[in-house]
Parts: C-alpha cells; sequence; structure tokens
C-alpha cells in the first residue's frame, strides 16, 4: 500500500534514505510495538509554553513522530547535496537541494500532522503538503489557508484580521526554538538540528513581516476585470 508522503533522499554518491508517512485519522500512524527514545518524553527539555501535562502526555507530539520517522544516523551532513523525491497518492515532486532545507520540509510536514496544541494550524497545510516551498509560497499558502480556516468557522461575515494567525507564528517560533534542544542529543547529524534552525528563522519571518508581506502581493490579486 502507497503511504501518504513519502521523501526519499538520494546523495550523489547513491546513497539512499526513504521516510515513509502513514496516516490513520489524520494522525501518523505509529505501531503499538514502537518503543520511544528518552529524548521524545515530554518533559525532556519541554517547550516553555507547552500546555500539555505530563500526567496525561508521556511523549511530546512531535518528539515521538520525529523519533519514530527520524533514523539516528545515517544522515550525513547538513549541507551535503540530495536529490529529493516526495512522492504521495496525488503527484510526484523531484528537486536537488542540501540535506537540511530537505529536512526542514519534511519537519514542517510532520508538525502539521503532530497533535501539538501549537502546530494544529498547520494541519490544512500538511494535508496540501507543498515541499521546499519558498517563502513567497509559504506566505500565500499560509495566509490563503487561515483565511479559508475563519470562513469555515462561519465567521466570514466579521472583520477578519491576521493578528490571531501572527500570535500562532509566535508560538510556533517559541516552538522551533525550544526543540532544537531537545534534538541535540548525540546524534551523529548536525542536519535535524540546522533542520529545525531553518524553520525557527522561517516562523520569525512570518511573524514579524505578515502584514508587510502581503501588502507587497496585493497587486497579484487585483481584479481588473470591469475595466
Amino acid at each position: 500500500m502507497q503511504p501518504d508522503y513519502a521523501y526519499t533522499l538520494t546523495t550523489p554518491e547513491g546513497g539512499q534514505q526513504r521516510i515513509a508517512i502513514e496516516l490513520v485519522d489524520d494522525t501518523i500512524a505509529i505501531p503499538a510495538s514502537f518503543k520511544p527514545p528518552a529524548w521524545a518524553e515530554l518533559t525532556y527539555h519541554q517547550c516553555s509554553h507547552c500546555p500539555l501535562d505530563k500526567e496525561t502526555h508521556r511523549y511530546c507530539p512531535i518528539a515521538l513522530n520525529l523519533a519514530f520517522l527520524l533514523p539516528d544516523s545515517a544522515l550525513g551532513d547538513s549541507f551535503q547535496t540530495v536529490s529529493v523525491q516526495v512522492d504521495t497518492p496525488q503527484r510526484q515532486y523531484q528537486q536537488t537541494s542540501t540535506l537540511q532545507r530537505a529536512l526542514s520540509s519534511l519537519f514542517g510536514l510532520i508538525c502539521g500532522l503532530s497533535d501539538c496544541p501549537h502546530t494544529r494550524f498547520l494541519r490544512p497545510m500538511a494535508r496540501f503538503h507543498l515541499p521546499l516551498s519558498n517563502p513567497t509560497e509559504t506566505l500565500v499558502r499560509t495566509a490563503s489557508l487561515y483565511l479559508l480556516q475563519q470562513h469555515m468557522n462561519k465567521r466570514q461575515n466579521s472583520q477578519v484580521s491576521l493578528a490571531d494567525l501572527n500570535a500562532r507564528y509566535a508560538a510556533l517560533n517559541e516552538l522551533n526554538r525550544c526543540f532544537t534542544r531537545r534534538l541535540r542529543g548525540n546524534r551523529q547529524s548536525d542536519a535535524p538540528v540546522n533542520a529545525l534552525i531553518l524553520l525557527h528563522v522561517t516562523a520569525r519571518e512570518m511573524h514579524w513581516n505578515l502584514e508587510e508581506e502581503l501588502a507587497s502581493l496585493a497587486p497579484l490579486f487585483l481584479d481588473n476585470s470591469d475595466v
């Protein structure tokens, strides 16, 4: 059976790593036999703004998914060139990039599919995942899906504000910052940590520049049909 998402990373020398994601009810399927490592426990470098309680959540939802999907070694150097192939049931994407950027794209997907209160708003973006998107594509997708969410919540007749989206990205920014401590550990590769740093930078820039960047895109959406 084809997985819902599959990232295949291939080095110029032919080394290959395949990370397949299967979903059950829009969450990542993890077999009951999987034994998570200690760094996946909720209290291990728990995020400063985490609302979860260790009594009801033994493991951090994001860390649990990363521990299951991400190998501890054989990832290579952050700036290693890799050919990235992403397969979904609908289509296939291919691009040459660095290992850290490929993992950053994968981590963004995993965050959106994890049951973390601070990343649940990313679930629509995960559902319509665009691997290795550039900053402008990320901006358009984020704002568009957020506004669609407001419509689906039947709030289309109220004053729509991007303040809540800014607040969500501020929380996501803090999550990414805290999460780098969780992943440092004794891993042989620095690529996972650097991938999270890239996500941290993206979230920070989205938080700071959201209104300004959207204003720069306004001419693209002008309706000149009556001219």
